[in-house]
């Protein structure tokens, strides 16, 4: 075999494993966790999430805008507002993409320490607010986020943002694993993986999920 042919199919092969690896650590990273059941706690109490709603995906200048960024923005802040009424803890999960392979595929979005990294500008900030960072879809794959909510007796989170199909739904299982009740608010939930929020809807309520429309807490 010519030495060109020999080098045209070891880098097919190469690029061939490559790619292979990639989907095998996008696969493994849009898998939700399990851990710990939560306790029964004397003052049990509720938090509200807002996962990954980021400048990268519905600010000015995103990278990947989603078609319903302003409505879920519109809906988080209605929901922000009732938590600082009613004392819940707001949690805010922002998304990092640090691994290099996975990184070049989507285009540099989530960058650590980019500015498309930061929550969306529009967003409520009330005192108290906390925020997580995560490297896999379920945010309880940071395990300060568990310890935070087992600290402040919090027993059931309440969830918006995206994307719906998998980092929302990662958190939700994750969140379901560990024994948490959980409630997701369809009109604070956007998705851009074709799959419809009835259609997920249902299969959160088949694992034991609450689902509201409305932003009524």
């Amino acid at each position: 075999m010519k030495r060109w042919k020999k080098i045209l199919l070891w880098t097919v092969g190469l690029i061939f494993v490559a790619l292979i690896a990639v989907f095998a650590v996008i696969y493994q990273s849009m898998q939700p966790t399990t851990g710990p059941k939560i306790g029964a706690y004397q003052d049990p109490r509720p938090a509200l999430l807002v996962i990954d709603i980021q400048e990268d995906y519905t600010g000015p200048q995103a990278k990947k805008r989603y078609r319903d960024g302003d409505r879920i923005v519109a809906a988080s802040n209605a929901l922000i507002a009732q938590a600082k009424e009613k004392g819940v803890k707001v949690v805010f999960i922002q998304n990092i993409i640090d691994n290099p392979l996975v990184a070049v595929l989507v285009g540099g979005i989530n960058a650590p320490g980019s500015p498309g990294t930061e929550m969306d500008q529009r967003l409520e900030k009330i005192l108290g607010t906390t925020t997580f960072t995560k490297n896999r879809a379920d945010a309880f794959a940071n395990p300060a986020l568990d310890s935070y909510l087992r600290e402040n007796q919090v027993d059931q989170l309440i969830l918006v943002g995206l994307d719906a199909a998998y980092c929302v739904n990662a958190t939700t299982m994750g969140a379901l694993n560990r024994g948490y009740k959980v409630t997701l608010f369809s009109d604070g939930l956007a998705t851009e993986s074709g799959k419809a929020i009835d259609a997920l809807s249902t299969q959160w309520r088949q694992a034991g999920a609450l689902v509201k429309a409305g932003t009524q807490m």
